[in-house]
Protein backbone atom coordinates (compact mmCIF):
# COMPACT_ATOMS: atom_id res chain seq x y z
CA UNK A 1 0.00 0.00 0.00
CA UNK A 2 2.87 2.37 0.71
CA UNK A 3 4.06 2.00 -2.86
CA UNK A 4 0.68 3.04 -4.24
CA UNK A 5 0.38 5.87 -1.75
CA UNK A 6 3.81 7.14 -2.85
CA UNK A 7 2.43 7.71 -6.37
CA UNK A 8 0.26 10.56 -5.03
CA UNK A 9 -2.91 9.30 -6.68
CA UNK A 10 -6.23 10.80 -5.69
CA UNK A 11 -7.85 8.00 -3.75
CA UNK A 12 -11.20 9.02 -2.31
CA UNK A 13 -10.87 7.76 1.25
CA UNK A 14 -8.65 5.24 2.96
CA UNK A 15 -6.74 2.76 0.79
CA UNK A 16 -7.74 -0.79 1.70
CA UNK A 17 -7.04 -4.24 0.27
CA UNK A 18 -10.41 -4.16 -1.52
CA UNK A 19 -10.26 -0.58 -2.82
CA UNK A 20 -11.00 -0.59 -6.55
CA UNK A 21 -7.97 0.90 -8.29
CA UNK A 22 -8.73 0.38 -11.97
CA UNK A 23 -12.52 0.36 -12.21
CA UNK A 24 -12.77 3.43 -9.99
CA UNK A 25 -10.46 5.41 -12.27
CA UNK A 26 -7.86 5.90 -9.52
CA UNK A 27 -5.19 4.24 -11.67
CA UNK A 28 -4.25 5.94 -14.89
CA UNK A 29 -2.00 4.40 -17.54
CA UNK A 30 1.15 5.61 -15.76
CA UNK A 31 0.07 4.02 -12.49
CA UNK A 32 -0.67 0.74 -14.28
CA UNK A 33 2.74 0.85 -15.93
CA UNK A 34 4.43 1.50 -12.56
CA UNK A 35 2.47 -1.36 -11.02
CA UNK A 36 3.49 -3.70 -13.83
CA UNK A 37 7.17 -2.84 -13.35
CA UNK A 38 6.88 -3.40 -9.61
CA UNK A 39 5.13 -6.74 -10.09
CA UNK A 40 7.81 -7.83 -12.56
CA UNK A 41 10.41 -7.10 -9.87
CA UNK A 42 8.45 -9.13 -7.34
CA UNK A 43 8.04 -12.20 -9.56
CA UNK A 44 11.43 -11.98 -11.27
CA UNK A 45 10.22 -12.08 -14.85
CA UNK A 46 8.56 -9.87 -17.46
CA UNK A 47 4.81 -9.64 -17.90
CA UNK A 48 2.95 -9.34 -21.18
CA UNK A 49 0.05 -7.05 -20.19
CA UNK A 50 -1.81 -7.96 -23.41
CA UNK A 51 -2.11 -11.53 -22.11
CA UNK A 52 -3.89 -10.45 -18.90
CA UNK A 53 -7.30 -9.24 -17.89
CA UNK A 54 -5.90 -6.31 -15.88
CA UNK A 55 -9.22 -5.48 -14.24
CA UNK A 56 -9.72 -9.09 -13.25
CA UNK A 57 -6.16 -9.59 -12.06
CA UNK A 58 -5.10 -6.22 -10.61
CA UNK A 59 -8.19 -4.19 -9.71
CA UNK A 60 -7.52 -4.25 -5.95
CA UNK A 61 -4.47 -4.62 -3.73
CA UNK A 62 -5.80 -8.02 -2.72
CA UNK A 63 -6.00 -9.00 -6.40
CA UNK A 64 -2.40 -7.89 -6.97
CA UNK A 65 -1.14 -9.85 -3.97
CA UNK A 66 -3.00 -12.95 -5.19
CA UNK A 67 -1.57 -12.51 -8.69
CA UNK A 68 1.99 -12.26 -7.35
CA UNK A 69 1.52 -15.36 -5.21
CA UNK A 70 0.18 -17.34 -8.18
CA UNK A 71 3.00 -16.20 -10.44
CA UNK A 72 5.65 -17.10 -7.86
CA UNK A 73 4.26 -20.64 -7.65
CA UNK A 74 4.17 -21.17 -11.42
Amino acid sequence: MQLIQSWNLEIGGHLRDDTALITSGVFDSQALFNLMLWIEEQIGRPIDPASLDLVGEWNTIGDVVGFIERMRRS
